[in-house]
């Protein structure tokens, strides 16, 4: 982890007219996150200590966000990410503020989710997963601390920092034993690097085990695991749990999750218009 200097701060100031600073929010890595005002809105100023690898991580997380351009994800303000020659430098972005709160925090407050936040939360990430399987991009790190659910109830997808663009080059060695992964969130096929599998349905993966999450209060996964290696022996060996979700009278809800978080990748649906068109049937079916 790096520091972050007064001087770094007065620095990136300086370079950006409107632009105040007013509390850190989290940081970790090579990263640093504050609370800032620019043009008198509320935003969110990330500040990243790049080396080669995470300056193209960084590169690819903007493009991300800026094709994908959905009313889910934080927009992109202001970023020197195309004024950047060469490794060591600070990257920071300027992106539009989310007021909420976290799924990680909601579920750690023991927030009961109603079938309709369900249904919501589905249609939402559904929709998002869809345009980034057509422009070629996988998200690969859909967990509650990466989903805001904000004053309105609206959920958002944060965070493009290790999204895998299907049409460049990928950044992780071949040879790695691991993927760049959330262990825990994350199918097979990521966290065993077999690029050649990853795909759209390494997303709906991690959905399924999240909307589980949601409606147990806790990750089956990692509920009672000692450590990684027996989180990823339960991710590899064991099913999700049944779920009993009120309104779900025939189960299919229940049984699309479970599908969805299939370790087995061609038990999943084949992509994200199967996916959809299962889930209109399940929404047929519930009594909200």
């Amino acid at each position: 982890m790096f520091d972050i200097t007064q001087e770094m701060i007065d620095s990136i100031n300086s370079r950006i007219e409107n632009l105040k600073i007013i509390k850190l929010i989290g940081k970790g890595g090579q990263k640093h996150v504050y609370q800032a005002l620019y043009e008198n809105q509320t935003v969110v100023l990330k500040i990243i200590h790049s080396d080669e690898n995470s300056l193209e991580r960084v590169k690819r997380e903007v493009r991300a966000c800026n094709i994908l351009n959905s009313s889910h994800i934080p927009v992109i303000i202001k970023t020197n990410i195309d004024e950047i020659t060469s490794p060591n430098e600070l990257i920071w972005i300027v992106e539009e503020y989310i007021e909420g709160l976290s799924l990680r925090q909601e579920i750690s407050e023991k927030r009961k989710f109603q079938l309709t936040e369900v249904i919501n939360f589905f249609d939402v990430m559904l929709s998002i997963l869809e345009k980034a399987e057509s422009n070629r991009i996988v998200h690969r790190d859909i967990k509650p601390e990466n989903i805001i659910l904000d004053k309105l109830n609206k959920f958002w997808l944060i965070d493009f920092g290790i999204s895998r663009h299907l049409d460049l080059q990928s950044i992780t060695a071949t040879n790695s034993p691991f993927g760049p992964c959330t262990v825990g969130y994350s199918a097979s096929e990521q966290l065993r690097n077999c690029k050649r599998e990853i795909d759209i349905r390494t997303d709906l993966f991690s959905l399924g085990v999240v909307a589980a999450e949601m409606i147990l209060g806790y990750n089956p996964y990692i509920q009672n695991a000692n450590d990684i290696l027996q989180i990823i022996k339960n991710i590899e060996q064991q099913p999700l749990p049944r779920l009993k979700i009120s309104g779900d009278t025939q189960f299919l809800l229940a049984r699309f999750i479970k599908t969805l978080g299939d370790n087995r990748i061609s038990r999943r649906p084949r992509n994200v218009t199967e996916a959809k068109v299962l889930f209109d049937v399940v929404k047929s079916t519930l009594i909200e």
